[in-house]
């Protein structure tokens, strides 16, 4: 490529949720996402306290080295870093909008400028990884919600900016906050994600499995990750009363009488509860949310009020094409009755299948996300969370 080569900037720059577990697999993330920033001849910055300047210098030369003169592109101030303190509370405090102001006038200095340290010299656009963990520990969550509800989906200036999250922070948020995060960020990124291992507060999943033993070895995830935790877990079905559907489940818990016993593993025998929701009926499962409820909340011993609950009464429903009630079912669990997750399997092969299919929208229309029994995201199915990889994520900045 030659000097006088320009990429074109798009007119609508990327606002982007990205989530992950911890801290190391933020930072690989960013110096991931920086680097391809700089390959695609966009300045970069970086807002993290996990690192100072000189240790990101440090670690960008080495990841970087091989194709750009980091310490050049730094004193040219085509790589920027930052602390939390330094970007977000120049003023002694959280200033929504000078923090908005300076975004604008950074980006206006950003594309004024050319480096000959980059392949096509002129700058397009500014792409950046900011962390918002310390925003959390700073106890600002309510303003951190407002300065994203001030933000677009897309920018109308040349930024491309992740915003990264970390599940156990993710997982402090109500409902309207969380919502408030999914409506202003126009992309959402989970890379390496596990929802059955650590689902958030209040998820409503749909869980498409292959086979029974694809099915079976998820729900045993899902529910001993929660007994480690210390979580209360309900395994609801209209198959208990089957000897041999026991027999096969308590194989796969973790000291399964012994969580039986205390009291840690619930069982509720869903055939009643089928036969009445078949009359749309729903009276049974108003009782169960009050029984839950309660044992959660006198628990004294558990710490951890995350309920986690497997139920396949709405499946059943589905499978015998007692359509409305199915859907009449899913919108109770919707309501999200009592603080936790809610984990729903459905075969896939059933529901490519018509009249199944016809259905799909309705179904997946009330749950946030749909998974496969290896905890991948289906984009296509997923109603409130638009999921992609970082992956994804560089290639649609590309198209733009």
């Amino acid at each position: 490529m030659t000097a006088q080569m320009e990429i074109h900037s798009s007119k609508s720059g990327k606002h982007i949720l990205a989530i992950y577990s911890n801290s190391q697999e933020k930072l690989d993330a960013a110096f991931e996402f920086l680097k391809e920033g700089l390959s695609s001849n966009e300045a970069i910055l970086l807002i993290t306290d996990d690192l100072t300047q000189t240790e990101a210098i440090e670690i960008m030369t080495k990841k970087f080295g091989d194709k750009f003169d980091v310490l050049r592109l730094v004193e040219e101030g085509m790589i920027n870093i930052h602390s939390s303190t330094e970007w977000y509370f120049s003023n002694g405090f959280f200033d929504i909008n000078r923090i908005k102001d300076r975004w604008k006038e950074t980006v206006e200095w950003i594309i004024s400028k050319k480096s000959d340290a980059l392949d096509w010299g002129k700058i397009t656009t500014l792409r950046v990884f900011e962390d918002i963990k310390p925003l959390f520990e700073n106890g600002i969550t309510e303003d951190l919600i407002s300065y994203e509800e001030s933000l677009e989906r897309e920018f109308s200036i040349s930024l491309n900016a992740i915003c990264a999250y970390e599940s156990k922070d993710l997982n402090k948020l109500d409902k309207r906050q969380m919502k408030t995060l999914l409506e202003h960020h126009g992309l959402v990124s989970n890379k390496n994600y596990d929802y059955l291992v650590d689902p958030f507060l209040n998820c409503h999943i749909i869980l498409l499995y292959e086979d029974q033993l694809e099915l079976d070895t998820a729900i045993a995830n899902y529910i001993n990750e929660g007994l480690k935790r210390g979580q209360l877990c309900v395994h609801a079905s209209v198959q208990l009363n089957g000897p041999s559907y026991i027999q096969n489940f308590s194989s796969k818990i973790n000291d399964y009488e012994r969580n039986v016993h205390e009291g840690n593993l619930l069982l509720v025998n869903l055939a009643d509860f089928y036969i009445n929701a078949m009359t749309e009926n729903l009276d049974a499962f108003d009782n169960l949310k009050v029984e839950i409820i309660e044992k959660a909340k006198n628990d004294d011993k558990r710490n951890d009020k995350h309920v986690r609950l497997t139920a396949d009464c709405a499946t059943m429903l589905l499978k015998n094409k007692h359509f409305e009630q199915c859907i009449n079912l899913e919108n109770w669990w919707h309501e999200k009755p009592f603080e936790g997750s809610y984990l729903c399997p459905y075969p896939n092969e059933l529901l490519k299948q018509y009249p199944y299919n016809y259905y799909l929208f309705k179904l997946f229309h009330n749950h946030d996300i749909v998974i496969d029994a290896d905890s991948n995201v289906n984009p296509q199915y997923t109603q409130s969370l638009v999921v992609t990889t970082l992956l994804d994520v560089n290639k649609n900045i590309e198209k733009s």
